[in-house]
C-alpha cells in the first residue's frame, strides 16, 4: 500500500454492511434522476416523431410572400428546405369536381414530400411536367384510373385535363368527407388556379437546419425582408418538442419540469447525507486511528469524499441499469396501450440525456453530500475516537426537561433536539419527501385538464376504447410515479431512523445496564421518531403547499383558469404514508435492541 487512499477498497469490504444503506441511497437517487430525464427524453422523441408524421417536419410557415421574397428565403443559410404550397376548395364549397365528386386541388414543390413524410407516393412519381398530377388512392379505387390515364377536373370556369403521374394516400379530411384530391407541381397549379386561390392560401413551408436558433432566425428574416409577424405561423407541436417554441406556456412547463428535477436531486442528496452521517458516526474509531497514525484533518476529509466516490463506481451503474430497464418497460407499455399517441416511442433505446444527467447529477449529489460528513470525520479527536465513545452520544449541554412526561419520553425528545444540525437534517429530509410528493401531485390535475376530451365518460368521444387506453396509460404513469415518490419517502424515514438508532446503540446498551427496560427504550425511540416526523410534516407542508400553489397556477390556472385549492387528498396520502413509515421504522431497531444482550450492545 503506497497511499493512504488505498485503504478505501479494503475498508469498503470490511464495512460493507455499515455502508450498504448509503450505497442503496445512491442507487435510488441515480435511478430516479435517470428515469425522469430518460422518460422526458423518450417522450420528446416520440412526440417529435409523431408531430413530423402528422403535421410535417416544417418549422415555420410564411404566408403571402412575393416571388422575390421566396427566392431570398430559399437562399438563406439557415434554411434546409423550402416548399411552396397553395390549395383551393379545401372547404369543399367551391364546386370543383371530378366525376361529380367534390375535389381538393393542391399545388406544391417536390420538397413538400420531404417535409411531409405522411404524404407518400403509392405508385408513379411526382408530377414534374406541366399538365401532370397525382391523385388520391380513393379516386383510383372508385374511378378505376391508373398511372398514365387522364382525369378531368370540372370548375366553374371550365374543365382542366391532367395526366396521372402517381397516386398518393388520402388525408384524414378526405377519408372523412369522401372527397377526392388532385395534386400538381406549383407552376402547373399557378398557371391554372392562381386567380381562384385566396391570397392567404399561398404559403411557404420552411425547415431550418439542425441546431439552428429558430426564433432568432425568424426575427432576422422578418426584419430584413419586411415580413409582418402576423404572416408567420409555427409548427407548435414540433417546435415545443425541440424547446424552440415562442409559446410562453410551453416554456413555463419546462421551468416546472426543471424545478421538479431539482427537487428530486435535492431529495436524493438529503437521503445520501443522512446515511453518510450515520456511517461516519459508526466508524469514529477508524478515523480517530487515522489521526493517531499521523493523518491530517485535510487527509481525512479527502478520504471520506473519495470513499463516497468509490461507492459510486458500483452504485451509479446499478442505478443506470435499473433506470434503463424501467424506461424500456414504460415505453413498451405506452406503445401497447396507446399506439396512436406513442407509436413512435423508442422501444429499446438508451436515452443519452438520461444517462448523462444520471451520472453527472449523481456524482455532484454524492460529492455535495459527502462534504459535511467529511468535515465531521476530520474533527474527530484521536483520544476519544480510539476509546470507542466519540459521537456515539450527543454532548449534553443541559439535562432533559421532564415536566410531567415519563423519563423515557423526555429522553427521546432530548435526543431529537440534542443536536440542532442532526434535527434539521432529519426533519428536512422528511420534509423534502412531502415537497416532492406535492410538487409532482399537480400531474394529476394537469392530466385531468389536458386529457379531458379523452376521458372515457367525456361527451363526444369518438373512439371510446382508444380514449380509455390513452387516459388510463397517462393515469397509470402519473399515479405510478407518485407511488414511487411515496415509497422513497417511506424508505427514507425507515433508513434514517435505523441509522440514527444504530449510532446510539452503545448509549442504549449503557441504559439497559443501569436498568432501563426494552419497553422504555421503545418509548424513547418512539418519542424521538415522532419529534422528527412532526418537524418534517410541519416544514414539508409549510414549504410544499406554496410550491404546489405556484406550480398549479403556472401549469393549470394560466391555461384553463381554474383557481388553486388546498390539495386535501394529496396531503392526507403523504401524511398517512409518513406516519405508517415512522411506525414501521421503530420495529427493526427495537427488535435489534431486544435480541442483543447488554454486553453485545455496549461492545458494538
Amino acid at each position: 500500500m503506497k497511499n493512504y487512499l488505498d485503504l478505501i477498497p479494503i475498508s469498503a469490504k470490511i464495512h460493507r454492511r455499515q455502508t450498504r444503506m448509503t450505497r442503496w441511497c445512491i442507487v435510488i437517487s441515480v435511478f430516479l434522476i435517470s428515469v425522469i430525464f430518460g422518460m422526458a427524453d423518450m417522450f420528446l422523441q416520440s412526440q417529435k416523431n409523431l408531430a413530423i408524421m402528422t403535421d410535417g417536419a416544417w418549422h415555420v410557415m410564411f404566408r403571402e410572400l412575393t416571388k422575390e421574397q421566396t427566392a431570398l428565403l430559399a437562399a438563406r443559410p439557415e434554411v434546409k428546405s423550402l416548399a411552396r404550397y397553395a390549395a383551393t376548395n379545401y372547404k369543399l364549397d367551391m364546386d370543383y369536381k371530378v366525376e361529380g365528386v367534390q375535389t381538393v386541388l393542391c399545388g406544391f414543390d417536390e420538397t413538400f414530400l420531404d417535409i411531409y413524410p405522411s404524404v407518400s407516393l403509392l405508385a408513379g412519381g411526382f408530377p414534374e411536367e406541366t399538365g401532370e398530377a397525382v391523385v388520391t388512392e380513393s379516386m383510383r379505387g372508385r374511378l378505376g384510373v391508373a398511372v398514365g390515364d387522364e382525369v378531368e377536373v370540372e370548375t366553374p370556369d371550365g374543365s382542366f385535363a391532367f395526366r396521372i403521374s402517381g397516386v398518393v394516400e388520402d388525408t384524414s379530411m378526405m377519408l372523412k368527407t369522401g372527397a377526392f384530391g388532385v395534386f400538381m407541381n406549383t407552376d402547373t397549379y399557378l398557371s391554372c388556379f392562381r386567380d381562384a386561390t385566396l391570397q392567404e392560401d399561398f404559403a411557404c413551408y420552411v425547415e431550418f437546419v439542425p441546431h439552428c436558433r429558430i426564433q432568432k432566425a425568424i426575427g432576422d428574416i422578418c426584419g430584413q425582408m419586411h415580413i409582418s409577424k402576423d404572416k408567420v405561423s409555427e409548427n407548435a407541436k414540433l417546435m415545443g418538442t425541440m424547446m424552440q417554441s415562442s409559446d410562453q406556456y410551453i416554456w413555463m412547463l419546462y421551468v416546472i419540469a426543471l424545478i421538479l428535477a431539482v427537487l428530486v436531486a435535492a431529495s436524493g442528496m438529503m437521503m445520501i447525507l443522512g446515511s453518510m452521517n450515520s456511517s461516519v458516526a459508526k466508524r469514529t474509531e477508524f478515523f480517530g486511528m487515522m489521526r493517531c497514525l499521523g493523518a491530517t484533518a485535510k487527509q481525512v476529509r479527502r478520504y471520506v469524499c473519495m470513499e463516497a466516490l468509490f461507492w459510486c463506481l458500483k452504485a451509479i451503474p446499478m442505478g443506470l441499469f435499473a433506470s434503463t430497464v424501467t424506461v424500456w418497460g414504460l415505453c413498451r407499455m405506452l406503445q401497447v396501450l396507446t399506439p396512436t399517441w406513442f407509436s413512435e416511442m423508442p422501444g429499446f433505446g438508451v436515452s443519452l440525456p438520461g444517462v448523462v444527467f444520471g451520472i453527472v447529477i449523481g456524482l455532484l449529489t454524492v460529492f455535495a453530500a459527502s462534504r459535511a460528513p467529511a468535515r465531521k470525520a476530520s474533527e474527530v479527536s484521536p483520544l476519544t475516537a480510539v476509546s470507542g465513545n466519540a459521537d456515539t452520544v450527543f454532548h449534553a449541554k443541559r439535562a432533559a426537561h421532564m415536566g410531567r412526561m415519563h423519563v423515557e419520553t423526555a429522553l427521546g425528545l432530548h435526543h431529537a433536539a440534542g443536536s440542532g444540525k442532526h434535527l434539521i437534517l432529519l426533519t428536512s429530509s422528511f420534509a423534502f419527501s412531502i415537497i416532492l410528493f406535492l410538487g409532482f401531485g399537480i400531474g394529476i390535475d394537469f392530466m385531468k385538464h389536458a386529457l379531458v376530451g379523452l376521458r372515457p365518460d367525456a361527451p363526444g368521444t369518438v373512439n371510446v376504447e382508444e380514449a380509455r387506453a390513452v387516459y388510463f396509460s397517462f393515469a397509470l404513469f402519473v399515479y405510478g410515479f407518485l407511488a414511487v415518490v411515496a415509497l422513497i419517502a417511506a424508505f427514507n424515514i425507515v433508513n434514517s431512523m435505523a441509522m440514527s438508532v444504530s449510532a446510539r446503540m452503545r448509549q442504549y446498551g449503557a441504559m439497559r445496564a443501569v436498568g432501563i427496560t426494552v419497553r422504555q427504550l421503545q418509548s424513547m425511540i418512539a418519542a424521538e421518531t415522532l419529534t422528527y416526523l412532526a418537524g418534517g410534516l410541519a416544514e414539508g407542508l409549510l414549504l410544499g403547499l406554496p410550491l404546489h400553489c405556484y406550480l398549479y397556477r403556472q401549469a393549470i390556472t394560466e391555461r384553463w383558469g381554474d383557481a388553486w385549492s388546498l390539495p386535501v387528498w394529496e396531503c392526507l396520502v403523504i401524511v398517512a404514508v409518513m406516519i405508517v413509515s415512522a411506525a414501521a421504522a421503530m420495529i427493526g431497531p427495537v427488535r435489534r435492541i431486544r435480541d442483543m444482550s447488554v454486553v453485545e450492545t455496549i461492545s458494538m
